[in-house]
């Protein structure tokens, strides 16, 4: 069952469940950021906005989408867009910017620079993470 957290309101498995606790607004971290990492969240938030129970929450420096367990980081950095995604498995992709094993599965990295670079196999392997969370 979750709880809801008293200062900052979000949403957790347990009432003792670590997290980062203080608002941040998703608009918050990408002030500052080129349009074209704007665009490339826009566009995986699109996606991703249409699968069920879906939680979107912003902490100091990434947003986090969860279902029953995280199963997409986007960070906002200085040139591109990074998501982290999960897999049961190694995925040998060589767009991607790394995979290797965390927590007895495996994260992918991407690294993306433009909309473009979107493919629909990232989709994929996004909707993958979130069916194994």
């Amino acid at each position: 069952m979750k709880t809801v957290c008293p200062r900052c309101e979000r949403k957790l498995r347990n009432a003792n469940a670590w997290h980062y606790c203080q608002k941040v607004s998703i608009d918050e971290l990408f002030i500052g950021k080129p349009d074209e990492v704007v665009l490339c969240f826009d566009a995986i938030l699109q996606q991703i906005a249409e699968w069920d129970d879906v939680e979107i929450t912003a902490t100091k420096n990434c947003v986090v989408c969860v279902r029953n367990q995280t199963f997409l980081v986007m960070k906002p950095m200085k040139t591109c867009l990074e998501v982290k995604f999960y897999a049961p498995e190694f995925i040998d992709d060589d767009r991607l910017h790394k995979c290797s094993v965390w927590n007895r599965k495996y994260q992918g990295i991407l690294r993306l620079t433009h909309e473009k670079q979107l493919h629909a196999s990232f989709i994929h392997y996004f909707q993958h993470s979130y069916a194994i969370s």
